[in-house]
């Protein structure tokens, strides 16, 4: 064996060791199989380099190739770091320049290490480069070496195994092929575009991060989560929750939780870029519901809105407020009191009291939605403001006991508010605890679930029914009395469902294959099926009426002042377009409680009427609306009033999309 192949599987040996040293479900003959991969992975690779004659060609190559190398095994590391398994959704999901910029703060001493590593494998390349003696193997024999490692290698194999099984099991072609009752799928979920709901009770919703049921078990750990116990005895709880695929991760269950339906989707959407490319914006969530009910709506977490693509998702989705690290930092009385993810608990507890009262003393009701960050993989990082957890010194559980004192203290001040008689509280995990400096403490049998529990409501409901975050809107809209016609594509309303029905098969591949069929071609709006968009357009085809002035366009908004009543413009024609499973989306934000007005031809050339006229009234901001156009003649025009008194408009979006 040469020097540089001793001194690259010295390299190559670090990061896979320590890889598995972090697997959930590692065993000493996975360890062996990954070590003999590497083995063989730098045995074929230098034999390859060394055979060519080219001295910049070989170190070149051998540059790439001993790069990409790296790049693997740190990657694989890093996610066996951070969730103690191979590469999987929730990985690449996360796997974005937006990202990895905003885990920088958090890990900043992990991404050192590895940039540092790297750098000292390509140096050790360098130097050897030329005492590597040139192979006797045939080509032919290398890439049987190759081939071999690649099957050693047990997160690779087991991935491919998946992915040709996913290969192999029959593609969704069209919902007709689809068993909406068999797989218990709900199919009016996909025309939830025209709905109506009226306002219940003020929402108060805590996602715990990480926070999982185990933590509040007193056998395991005694006086970790007085707090959450005393608020047991108070509320209702759900002790079978269960996480589902798709409800894995932070952004995964939010949108789990907001949506009833899971984070799944076709491979052709990557990393958290899906939340920025129109994925699930058909679908229709619980802050959709409340905010056509009228509900005041804030969100307020610790981290970047940035991170994951959370903001960007919760403004879609009908929040009027959404606060994270960046927003909520000017608050603060010493900026530099922030953690590697961004505000402590105990500052956006501070900050969310402020902003209750505040929305308390409005006359809308509200929803007030918090996301707690102390807690977060692997070590956690407690607020200086609490006690330490006096039974066992560890991190994760003094974080947690941390939160669980803040989140007692902050609801203790929420209970003294009036408008507390009015208010339901949700508490619930976003996710079951991830790979954490605890999980040597976890049982190895214990039957891990996700808590949950509410707070100021007369439910006496079924505590153990089978239930997963998919359930919480559906139920929690029932808690708040809230009364709409929406469907949830896979949750249920568990206070009206029976034990048995509550059952489900959640990792049957049909119905998962189902949901990320629905959830990429129906639920979220496919960019080829958008045959007219403002923001892609000239505003020169665009025809206004007298009386509009000031009309500013840019970045696809459009902007202008109506000087006269009833102002309008028209769209251009699209050709070849038939309008009969076309839905028109528009966002606009008006200064006065009006309505919008849609004409439209039903036969080319009759003009436009009262009785070809679709309706919605707007309010003063922001209003989402979607309209219909079914009954559109192909080669007409759409005639679009955004409102009927003089003022100022903004059109935010505006786009005709086909399903």
């Amino acid at each position: 064996m040469s020097s540089m192949q001793r001194i690259q599987l010295f390299f190559f040996f670090m990061p896979v060791a320590l890889a598995h040293y972090y697997n959930l479900d590692r065993s000493l003959l996975s360890v062996l199989s990954a070590l003999v991969s590497v083995s063989l992975i730098v045995l074929a690779s230098t034999a390859l380099i060394s055979r060519i004659e080219h001295r910049t060609l070989k170190t070149t190559t051998g540059l790439v190739l001993i790069y990409l190398l790296s790049f693997y095994y740190a990657s694989q590391f890093i996610s066996y770091y951070l969730q103690g398994s191979y590469f999987n959704q929730q990985y690449f999901f996360h796997f974005n320049l937006t990202t990895l910029r905003e885990s920088l703060a958090a890990y900043y001493s992990l991404m050192f290490l590895v940039v540092l590593w790297t750098v000292c494998v390509l140096f050790a390349f360098y130097y050897f480069r030329d005492r590597l003696p040139r192979s006797n193997y045939s080509l032919s024999a290398l890439a049987g070496v190759f081939v071999l490692a690649l099957i050693l290698d047990p997160g690779l194999r087991t991935s491919a195994v998946a992915m040709v099984s996913s290969a192999l099991s029959p593609r969704i072609q069209s919902l007709d092929s689809i068993a909406w009752d068999e797989l218990g799928l709900e199919q009016d979920a996909l025309t939830n575009t025209q709905f109506t709901s009226t306002a219940g009770k003020n929402l108060l919703l805590v996602f715990l991060e990480g926070v999982e049921a185990i933590y509040t078990d007193e056998s395991l750990f005694p006086g970790l989560t007085p707090r959450l116990q005393a608020l047991n005895d108070e509320g209702w709880q759900l002790n079978n929750m269960q996480q589902v695929e798709g409800s894995g991760w932070t952004m995964a269950g939010l949108v789990s939780s907001l949506c009833g339906t899971p984070l799944l989707y076709e491979s052709s959407f990557n990393g958290n870029e899906i939340l920025f490319s129109r994925m699930l914006d058909k679908a229709t969530c619980l802050p959709d519901i409340l905010n056509n009910a009228g509900y005041q709506q804030v969100f307020m977490g610790g981290a970047a809105l940035e991170f994951a693509g959370k903001g960007s998702f919760l403004r879609e989705h009908g929040f009027d407020t959404t606060l994270g690290r960046d927003e909520l930092i000017g608050e603060l009385e010493d900026p530099d009191y922030v953690n590697g993810w961004g505000l402590y608990d105990d500052s956006l507890f501070s900050n969310a009291i402020t902003q209750f009262n505040n929305l308390a003393a409005s006359d809308q009701p509200f929803n007030l939605t918090l996301l707690t960050v102390d807690t977060h993989h692997p070590t956690g990082e407690p607020s200086a403001s609490c006690s330490e957890y006096d039974q066992i010194d560890n991190s994760i559980l003094h974080a947690v006991h941390c939160t669980d004192f803040l989140l007692g203290e902050f609801l203790d001040q929420v209970k003294a508010h009036p408008a507390y008689e009015n208010t339901v509280v949700v508490l619930v995990s976003d996710h079951l605890a991830m790979r954490n400096n605890a999980f040597s403490l976890f049982p190895a049998d214990y039957q891990r679930r996700l808590y949950f529990n509410v707070l100021n409501s007369d439910v006496t409901a079924e505590k153990e029914i089978f239930s997963t975050p998919l359930d919480i809107s559906p139920t929690v809209l029932q808690l708040l009395e809230v009364q709409h016609d929406v469907a949830f594509l896979a949750g249920l309303d568990l206070l009206n469902t029976s034990l048995l029905d509550a059952e489900r098969n959640t990792y049957d591949p049909d119905r998962l294959n189902a949901i990320r069929y629905i959830n990429s071609n129906h639920l979220s709006t496919v960019e080829e099926n958008i045959p007219y968009s403002l923001s892609r357009h000239s505003l020169s085809d665009v025809s206004f009426s007298e009386g509009i002035t000031n009309v500013r366009f840019s970045r696809g908004r459009l902007q202008f002042e109506a000087t006269k009543e009833d102002p309008y413009f028209i769209l251009p024609v699209l050709p070849e377009f038939e309008f009969a499973d076309a839905m028109l989306y528009l966002t606009l934000e008006t200064d006065k409680n009006q309505g919008v007005a849609i004409y439209f031809e039903a036969e080319v050339g009759q003009g436009y009427s009262e009785a070809n006229t679709l309706l919605r009234d707007t309010r003063i901001g922001r209003n989402q609306i979607a309209f219909d156009l079914s009954g559109v003649a192909s080669g007409s025009r759409i005639r679009i009033d955004p409102g009927n008194l003089p003022g100022r408009y903004s059109i935010i979006e505006l786009e005709i999309r086909t399903q």
